[in-house]
């Protein structure tokens, strides 16, 4: 049985993960958008809204994960909508792989976000069961 700081540690983690991709993404493709999106095998888009939306999102996720991390037996409802979002995410990083609009590197932050979901799922399944250390 794993305990209360692993866990801890784990949201932390997954906050920073989300903050450290979203925050250089989004300010890549506020000054350096050429670049940015080139990095990831994409054309720059005509209009960077959506691409923006999305990185707040991501960094406010990665808030939700650190709100988690500073008390792991609240917060859950953080936790279930993170899984649906990274679930979603990664799927959206195959098919933009299989429609060839960017490159392997998208899809290996959603591989990343993937491993978050099977460890967000394991903590649910054994919250009631973590100890306090």
């Amino acid at each position: 049985m794993k305990n209360a700081r692993y866990y801890k540690i784990l949201f932390l983690v997954a906050g920073l993960w989300n903050l450290g991709a979203a925050i250089p993404c989004w300010l890549g493709g506020v000054f350096m958008p050429e670049v940015t999106f080139g990095l990831f095998g994409m054309p720059t888009p005509s209009s960077l809204f959506p691409f923006h939306a999305m990185f707040w999102f991501i960094m406010t996720f990665g808030i939700g994960y650190i709100i988690v991390s500073r008390d792991i037996y609240k917060n859950h409802g953080i936790i279930v909508i993170g899984i649906f979002g990274k679930i979603l995410f990664f799927i959206d990083c195959i098919i933009t792989l299989i429609l060839k609009e960017a490159n392997i590197i998208v899809v290996l932050t959603g591989v990343v976000d993937l491993i978050f979901v099977i460890l967000f799922i394991e903590f649910l399944l054994t919250s009631k069961k973590v100890t306090v250390t």
